[in-house]
C-alpha cells in the first residue's frame, strides 16, 4: 500500500453531503426570473455578437487608432490619466449614451450580415468590426436559442430554415410543447464553435447570394419520379391549386413569375429533402440502440438489421433522385438567372483546360533526358501522371484562388473520378486508399460549405 504525497494530503476532501446542498441552493437561485436573467446578460452571446462583444473594446480601438506607436500598456497611472483627457470625457450611464450604443451595436450587426450574404465588399466600411467575421448558420445546427413572451428562456433545438431577408431562424425546439419559433439571428447561439471567415477574405471577389431552404408544411412520403400525376394529386400545395389543370396540361406557362416545371421540380426537391430528413433520424435513432446492444454484449437481431439495411437502401435512391431534381433545378436557374452561375462554371472548366495544358507540359520536360530517351516509356504512365499532376495543380488554383464555388470542387471531382475510370479495376483500392481519400480530406478543408459540396458530386452541366 502506497502512502498519499504530502501534497495531494494537504488539500480537504470536499463533502457530498456539502457539495449536494450548494448545487442545490445554486439550481433554487437559478430559477428566480432575474437571476435567470442575469446569466442570459452575463454570458449568452450569440455567434453574431460574440467577436463584437469579446473582442477590442472602444477604449482599446481609440487607443490604437490615436496613438498607433504605442506599443506597451503597462503605463503609470498619470499617464493613462493624460492619454484620457486627451481623449475627451466620455459619457456614461445616460438614455442617450445607450441609444447611441445599440444604434452601433445594430449598425455592426447589419455589416456582419451583408458581409455573411456576399453584399458587401468594400471592407473599407469595416474598420469597426472583428478580423474574424462569423458565417451565417446552416440547416441542422443544434442551437440555444431565446424565447421570449409565455416560455421566456433559454432552450435547445434544431435550425429548420433560414431567412437572411428578415434576418431570422426557424427553430424547432426539443422540449415537447415548444414547437417551431422564429428567433433573430442575435439570439441564437450554436452548439459547436462558428465557423469564420477573415475580413480581408470578403474583399478578394463578390459571390452570389446563396438560397436557402426554408420550412415546409408536412406533406405525404415522396413518390417516384415515374409518377408525376401522383404528385399533384397527394400534394397539398399542387394538388389543390385552382390551376391544377394549368400545370398538368400547359409546360411553357407560368405561376407567380415562375415556369410551372419549376415549381414542381422545387417541390419534389422539398419532399425529398423532408423524406431524407426522416430517414436520416431514424438511421441516427438505430445507431445509438445498435450500441447500446453492444455495450451490453446484447445480440442484433435479424429483424434491427434488416430495418438498418432498408434505411441505407432507401438513403441511396433518396440521392440519386435528390442529385437528378437538383440537376433539374439547376438548369432552370440558369434560365432564370444566367448571370449568377454560367460565368463560374465556365470559369471552373477553363481553370481545368489550363491546369491539364501545364501539367502535360511539366511532365513532358520532366521526362525527356539529355540523350533523348525518356524516364517513363509507357503512354499509359505517362498519362496517369499527367492527370494526377493537374489534380495537385486543381487543389492549388482552388487554395490560392479565394472565390470557393461547388463549380470548383465539381471540377476537381471530375478530375478525379476520370482518373479512377482509366485505372486498372486492381488497383482501384490503392488509388482509393492513396488519392481519393487524401483529397476529400483536402477538398473538405478548402470548402467552406462544409459538408454540403458532396451534394455537387453529380450535379453535371452542359457547356
Amino acid at each position: 500500500m502506497t502512502a498519499m504525497p504530502q501534497k495531494f494530503a494537504d488539500f480537504a476532501v470536499p463533502d457530498k453531503k456539502a457539495s449536494q446542498k450548494i448545487g442545490l441552493r445554486l439550481r433554487n437561485l437559478l430559477k428566480l426570473p432575474k437571476a435567470h436573467k442575469w446569466c442570459i446578460y452575463e454570458w449568452f452571446y450569440s455567434n453574431i455578437d460574440r467577436p463584437l462583444f469579446e473582442g477590442d473594446n472602444d477604449f482599446c480601438l481609440c487607443l490604437k487608432e490615436s496613438f498607433p506607436t504605442l506599443k506597451t500598456r503597462k503605463l503609470t497611472r498619470v499617464e493613462w490619466g493624460t492619454i484620457r483627457r486627451l481623449m475627451g470625457k466620455p459619457r456614461r450611464c445616460s438614455s442617450a449614451f445607450f441609444a447611441e450604443e445599440r444604434s452601433a451595436l445594430e449598425h455592426k450587426r447589419q455589416k456582419i450580415r451583408l458581409l455573411q450574404q456576399r453584399k458587401l465588399t468594400d471592407t473599407s466600411q469595416c474598420k469597426d468590426l472583428p478580423e474574424e467575421i462569423p458565417l451565417q448558420l446552416v440547416i441542422g445546427t443544434k442551437v440555444t436559442a431565446r424565447l421570449r413572451g409565455v416560455h421566456d428562456g433559454l432552450f435547445t433545438g434544431q435550425i429548420d430554415a433560414v431567412d437572411t431577408s428578415a434576418a431570422t431562424y426557424r427553430v424547432t425546439f426539443d422540449r415537447k410543447g415548444l414547437g417551431t419559433h422564429t428567433v433573430p439571428d442575435y439570439e441564437v447561439l450554436s452548439h459547436e464553435p462558428g465557423e469564420t471567415m477573415p475580413l480581408s477574405a470578403f474583399a478578394q471577389k463578390q459571390r452570389p447570394a446563396r438560397l436557402h431552404t426554408f420550412l415546409t408544411p408536412t406533406r405525404d412520403p415522396y413518390p417516384s419520379s415515374s409518377a408525376p400525376s401522383a404528385l399533384m394529386d397527394n400534394d397539398p400545395l399542387l394538388g389543390q391549386s385552382p390551376w391544377k389543370s394549368t400545370l398538368t396540361t400547359s409546360e411553357g406557362d407560368t405561376l407567380g413569375g415562375f415556369p410551372v416545371n419549376f415549381l414542381v421540380q422545387v417541390t419534389r426537391l422539398s419532399k425529398i429533402l423532408m423524406v431524407k430528413k426522416e430517414h436520416i433520424k431514424q438511421l441516427k435513432e438505430m445507431n445509438a440502440e445498435a450500441e447500446k446492444l453492444k455495450s451490453y454484449a446484447m445480440p442484433i437481431e435479424y429483424e434491427f438489421q434488416r430495418r438498418y439495411a432498408n434505411i441505407v437502401l432507401d438513403l441511396e435512391q433518396l440521392n440519386k433522385d435528390l442529385n437528378k431534381v437538383l440537376h433539374e433545378v439547376q438548369q432552370y436557374c440558369y434560365k432564370l438567372a444566367p448571370e449568377q452561375g454560367l460565368q463560374l462554371a465556365e470559369e471552373a472548366v477553363d481553370v481545368r483546360r489550363r491546369c491539364e495544358e501545364e501539367a502535360q507540359k511539366m511532365v513532358r520536360q520532366a521526362n525527356d533526358l539529355p540523350d533523348g530517351q525518356h524516364c517513363v516509356s509507357s503512354p499509359k504512365l505517362t498519362q496517369l501522371i499527367s492527370n494526377l499532376t493537374t489534380l495537385l495543380l486543381q487543389i492549388k488554383c482552388l487554395a490560392e484562388g479565394g472565390d470557393l464555388n461547388s463549380f470548383g470542387f465539381k471540377s476537381l471531382t471530375d478530375s478525379l473520378n476520370d482518373i479512377k475510370k482509366s485505372i486498372d479495376s486492381s488497383n482501384a483500392s490503392c488509388f482509393q486508399n492513396n488519392v481519393e481519400i487524401h483529397v476529400a480530406h483536402i477538398q473538405s478543408g478548402l470548402s467552406r460549405l462544409g459538408n454540403l459540396h458532396a451534394f455537387t458530386a453529380n450535379n453535371t452541366h452542359s457547356i
